[in-house]
């Protein structure tokens, strides 16, 4: 796959649309923690309560827990197989014992600290409401953004570290998962294709690709057994409808 291409990933359990999820907004923050404009930190400051909101709703310290000690019993059976490299393995390994150990020392949900702090808790609460972390609602808030901007830049990086414990572990787990597997030619007829997936693979997300001069954006379906694509045509303000032309994409089913 030489020329340029758009991905589009599909996880087939909730357990992984959860990882992506917290996965895209952790790279939110890497963009906006870049400025120091009042903007970028309200927009920092957003992403962070969504991730505080998830960590409080989901057990992902027990997903990822249960998750890690897969991922460490399935790539330990590879010790034996010759065809690969045995010191990269044991450093993926050492890195999922050590994203363990960090998960198994610390007590209670991750981020409760941060959930517990006035002001980010102020900006929580008034999340749901249109406009509701204006100034003329959280004057605390305000008045923080009105403070030197490395100041504030300095105290933004100390909160997302503190979210490192399960950053880390994510990060490594969706890696492992896409470079699981080769992505494979196929051909949309008439802009849909489907196939069935081996039962006997535990497949975690489908990645599509394709070429970024096709004029169509791919919509995923998966489950158990089967998987689909149809690659939809967008018409402005009408509803898109499915292209007759045949598609040529890759596909890789990623399982671990």
């Amino acid at each position: 796959m030489d020329k340029k291409f758009i991905t589009y990933e599909q996880p087939l359990n909730e357990r992984i649309r959860l990882f992506l999820r917290l996965e895209y907004l952790f790279q939110q923050v890497d963009w906006s923690l870049q400025g120091e404009s009042q903007w970028h930190n309200r927009t920092t400051l957003s992403a962070l309560v969504d991730i505080l909101e998830i960590l409080a709703r989901a057990d992902v310290k027990t997903e990822l827990l249960k998750y890690l000690e897969k991922l460490t019993a399935n790539l330990s059976r590879l010790h034996n197989n010759s065809a690969v490299d045995k010191q990269q393995l044991a450093q993926i390994l050492a890195q999922l014992e050590e994203s363990q150990q960090n998960l198994f020392g610390t007590s209670g949900q991750v981020g409760q600290a941060l959930r517990d702090h006035h002001m980010i808790s102020s900006i929580l609460q008034r999340k749901t409401v249109s406009a509701g972390t204006s100034h003329v609602d959280l004057p605390l808030y305000h008045a923080w953004l009105q403070r030197p901007a490395d100041e504030r830049s300095h105290t933004l990086q100390s909160w997302f570290d503190e979210l490192a414990i399960v950053r880390k572990p994510i990060k490594l787990t969706l890696e492992l998962i896409r470079t699981s597997i080769e992505a494979q030619a196929c051909k949309a007829e008439q802009g849909f294709y489907q196939s069935a997936l081996d039962p006997n693979r535990a497949i975690q997300m489908i990645r599509v690709f394709v070429a970024a001069d096709v004029p169509c954006y791919a919509e995923i379906s998966g489950g158990k057994h089967r998987v689909s694509v149809r690659f939809m045509v967008e018409h402005g303000a009408e509803r898109p409808t499915q292209t007759d032309t045949d598609i040529e994409f890759h596909m890789s089913c990623c399982a671990l």
